[in-house]
């Protein structure tokens, strides 16, 4: 069953996303009808053992009535057994529901992350978005799911606790009623408290993950300019203030605990004290003080998971506000509506205009280009002059500020993008090498392809003698990131990757910016020969290394300027 689109309905920048909440939980309202109806019984059952216990010592023990004795053990038995085999379905149920729900929640927020153009991703680091996929969408899905329902389950409990000890005692009852808000009163005047250290510790916690992102990500950097010593005592000193903002937490935490603690020492005191007295004086009996003293903790302990649920709704604001900034960033255009591209894939750019937001200057002005099916054309030009730009705007990734970009007379903003792009093939300047087997790497644009295909497509791109002497072959880790292979290599796997799509245009951004001169121009004779009549724009500030070229621009302030086609070198 396909998932359903969560993406939030259109509002108000700034308000909260509690659609998040709402359009996954009505998808699974069964589920979660199921799941509310075994906390009720769950919650009836709880209520059964006192009464029985009480039944049991009044009319059993009391009377001498062993077989009455027998009859109401068997009883506790079978509600233990029960309320055992509830449980164990219940968790089952709740760990179902509350992954589908967590899944949903990343869905929403990742459709909405791969429609944001290149520079909105620029502008925030891996780490805080990282820290909004996974602690924040945790702490959403947590209070939507597991707050609501203890809460319900503590309400429950609470009232019939309440109840039960009404049907025995209503003056105890009375008197249990008068405690309940003086422990609310007590958990509510240190929860903020509570909280503001919490978010500390959270905060801590998250500066921590980042120095390990930093220290792994840049590991042979530290190790080469002999920083280790400076990383270890980083750690340190964020490991002492994690310490120092865990035991605040734990001390706060201590003292918050205590007076429910002590209100229910001496809720007991008073009960024993006051049920001691009516059942001396023949208005109690003793199974019902004791049925009364345990329903006297059932009441109790909603109280916390009570207020809990408050600061569970507290925290989950602050975590719905750090996505609605996500989803305040605007998206590109809807990468699945639009034309089919049909014809040869000519390209054609008019008046092409760019600049990045915020930026005062435009970075390309007035871009004319034409390139016809089949044909090579490179773009050079100095670093920063708009050419990574350029193939960005021809991806989609990036809309431009005036002008237009036409493919086959039509324009590609009424293209459908997925279909577009699956006639185009992008081989980077750092190629992404996806972690996982060689395998699934050359699979990333072609899922379908056979390993013979993959096999061949390797031996096109002069690998044949590397992938030979792999000893697991396809099943090959490349490591993170690709980290396995060498700069040429990372190259000709991207070109082998892009070969396997089949594609009528590739883009290449410097493609051999990680390569010596001799091995550049042996690079663009391999594009040559793979390649064959495959349309091709390359953009590089190496130009020198490509021949045989229908076409050759330089940028240069923003605009193209042609120049005389380079031979073979």
């Amino acid at each position: 069953m396909p998932e359903p689109d969560l993406a939030p309905p259109d509002r108000a920048p700034g308000s909260l996303p509690w659609g998040w909440l709402y359009r996954p939980l009505k998808a699974r309202r069964l589920a979660l009808a199921r799941l509310l109806a075994l906390s009720l019984v769950a919650t009836l059952l709880a209520l059964l053992p006192p009464l029985l216990t009480q039944r049991l010592i009044d009319q059993g023990l009391m009377r001498g009535d062993f077989t009455t004795v027998i009859a109401y053990v068997a009883a506790l038995v079978a509600v233990g057994l029960a309320a055992l085999g509830l449980q164990g379905l219940t968790r089952l149920q709740h760990v179902a529901l509350s992954a589908r729900l967590l899944l949903s929640l990343r869905r929403s927020l990742l459709r909405h992350l791969l429609r944001l153009a290149p520079g909105r991703w620029q502008a925030r680091g891996r780490g805080d978005l990282m820290s909004r996929l996974d602690g924040d969408l945790s702490i959403l899905q947590g209070f939507a799911l597991d707050g609501l329902l203890g809460g319900l389950s503590n309400l429950l409990g609470l009232v019939g606790a309440l109840a039960m000890i009404g049907l025995f005692s209503p003056l105890l009852m009375l008197l249990v009623a008068v405690l309940v808000p003086i422990q609310w009163l007590w958990l509510r005047a240190w929860r903020p408290a509570l909280t503001r250290r919490q978010q500390a510790l959270r905060e801590q916690s998250g500066d921590i993950s980042g120095f390990w992102q930093d220290t792994l990500a840049h590991g042979p950097w530290f190790q080469g300019q002999a920083l280790e010593a400076s990383r270890l005592n980083r750690l340190q000193g964020l490991g002492h203030e994690q310490l120092r903002r865990l035991l605040a937490v734990r001390w706060v935490g201590f003292l918050s605990d205590m007076g429910p603690q002590l209100i229910l020492a001496l809720a007991r005191a008073g009960v024993l004290l006051l049920g001691g007295y009516l059942v001396i004086q023949g208005r109690l009996q003793l199974g019902e003080l004791v049925a009364l003293l345990a329903y006297l903790g059932m009441v109790m302990a909603p109280i916390g998971g009570l207020l809990g649920l408050y600061g569970g709704w507290q925290r989950a604001r602050v975590s719905a506000s750090r996505l609605a900034e996500l989803f305040d960033e605007p998206a590109m255009r809807d990468p699945y509506r639009g034309e089919r591209p049909s014809g040869p894939g000519e390209l054609r750019l008019e008046g092409l205009r760019f600049r990045h937001p915020g930026q005062a200057d435009g970075l390309l002005e007035g871009i004319d280009l034409v390139l016809p099916p089949g044909h090579k054309v490179l773009i050079d030009g100095p670093s920063g002059a708009g050419k990574s730009s350029l193939i960005r705007l021809l991806l989609g990734l990036e809309a431009p500020e005036a002008g237009e970009i036409r493919v086959d007379g039509v324009p590609l903003e009424t293209l459908a993008r997925r279909h577009w792009l699956k006639r185009v093939a992008w081989v980077e300047q750092h190629p992404s090498l996806l972690r996982g087997s060689l395998a699934e790497t050359l699979r990333a644009l072609a899922p379908e392809a056979k390993e013979s295909e993959l096999i061949e497509a390797l031996a096109r791109v002069g690998l044949a003698e590397w992938f030979d002497a792999l000893p697991q072959g396809l099943a090959t880790e490349l490591g993170d990131l690709g980290g396995k292979v060498s700069g040429g290599q990372r190259a000709r796997l991207a070109l082998a990757r892009a070969l396997l799509k089949r594609p009528r245009l590739v883009l290449l951004d410097e493609p051999t910016a990680a390569l010596d001169p001799d091995a550049a121009r042996a690079f663009d004779g391999l594009l040559d020969e793979v390649l064959g009549d495959t349309t091709r724009l390359i953009i590089s500030h190496q130009g020198g290394h490509f021949g045989n070229l229908d076409a050759r621009y330089r940028l240069e302030s923003g605009r193209l300027v042609a120049k005389e086609a380079a031979p073979c070198p």
